[in-house]
């Protein structure tokens, strides 16, 4: 009998160990479902430190699930106004006083697809999962649960060749530690610290004001009658007919790729008034961007790509467009592509 209740607490114990061991992460997933499908409204702050520099964003927000999202500006005062809508999967900048809106070529991430990534982080051995001390917040009883980047950093990816006029990219610093504020009842992330390597560089979210409506009027989610959509003139694009709206101009391809050949983007910058595109590509035998503008009767030349790095180089003019070839591809490969393009 002794054995048997020996036996018995130990599998209590480990049923306990083992519950423990999960629970983490079962939190983390339920903050992702409450992403997806709640219908929530009210205001957040958003505080980013930069140094000695911090900057601080009130928002109003209401959201149906991941489905539609309106955010409206509170603060800072030059940016009060500001309403950001999602339709589908592109997001609406405007102001109700304009009679336009800018489609953003650039797509913003919803917190939704923050908290998958570190899922899957979590999941992959990237990040390790706690859990601390119950807190509240709203006068709601919460998990908190922290996360930190496991001791062997993960490998970095071999940085690809940018177009020559392309804008230096910024490398966040890495994440050291995040902690979520879950909402025990609807799962929903109250409050959100990150914290970095440097100590004066932290961001903070935290919602101030709680609703939870059975539903949300369609017209939040609407924009106002006579209000035009434009294509930004710049940017980062997904499709060839945004970018080409951009640029103003037809936008040449070739008919020849070589095998095992994608699309990565698509960028539309200004230089000196005028709008160049750089297509990206990636293929087994080395990544490459293709440049074009259009210059009718002016002395132009393309800027040439950075010393630094060993690239491949193709430059050409037929009529008044002006092409560009830069990257980690064979010449004789950049030159094939060159002559397919729609002269």
């Amino acid at each position: 009998m002794k054995r048997i209740g020996w036996i018995g607490l130990g599998w209590l114990l480990g049923f306990s160990v083992g519950w423990a061991q999960e629970r983490p992460a079962e939190w983390l997933r339920r903050a992702v479902r409450a992403e997806q499908t709640l219908t929530v409204s009210g205001e957040r702050v958003t505080e980013i430190r930069m140094g000695r520099r911090t900057e601080r964003i009130v928002e109003r927000f209401w959201r149906q699930g991941g489905r539609a999202i309106r955010i409206e500006v509170l603060a800072p005062p030059e940016r009060r106004g500001e309403i950001l809508l999602l339709r589908g999967d592109k997001w609406i900048l405007y102001r109700p006083t304009m009679k336009d809106a800018i489609l953003l070529p650039a797509p913003l991430h919803p917190h939704e697809r923050m908290l998958q990534r570190l899922l899957m982080a979590v999941e992959k051995q990237a990040m390790t999962l706690t859990l601390n001390p119950p807190e509240s917040v709203l006068n709601r009883a919460c998990i908190v649960l922290n996360l930190k980047g496991a001791a062997l950093p993960a490998p970095r990816k071999p940085r690809e060749p940018a177009p020559p006029f392309a804008r230096e990219p910024r490398h966040p610093e890495p994440i050291q530690n995040l902690t979520l504020w879950i909402d025990r009842e609807t799962g929903l992330v109250l409050r959100r610290e990150v914290r970095f390597a440097d100590p004066d560089r932290w961001v903070r979210m935290e919602i101030t004001r709680l609703e939870l409506p059975t539903r949300l009027p369609v017209s939040l989610f609407e924009l106002p009658e006579g209000v035009v959509v434009r294509t930004p003139r710049e940017g980062r694009f997904e499709r060839i007919e945004e970018a080409q709206k951009a640029a103003g101009f037809p936008i040449r391809l070739p008919d020849y790729l070589p095998d095992g050949t994608r699309q990565e983007g698509i960028i539309v910058r200004r230089l000196h008034d005028r709008a160049l595109v750089a297509i990206r590509y990636r293929c087994p035998q080395g990544n490459f961007t293709l440049v074009q503008t259009r210059a009718p009767n002016a002395d132009f030349k393309l800027p040439q790509p950075p010393h630094q790095r060993p690239l491949n180089t193709h430059f050409w003019q037929v009529g008044d467009y002006w092409f560009g070839l830069v990257g980690s591809l064979p010449k004789e490969e950049m030159e094939r592509i060159a002559r397919s393009i729609n002269r």
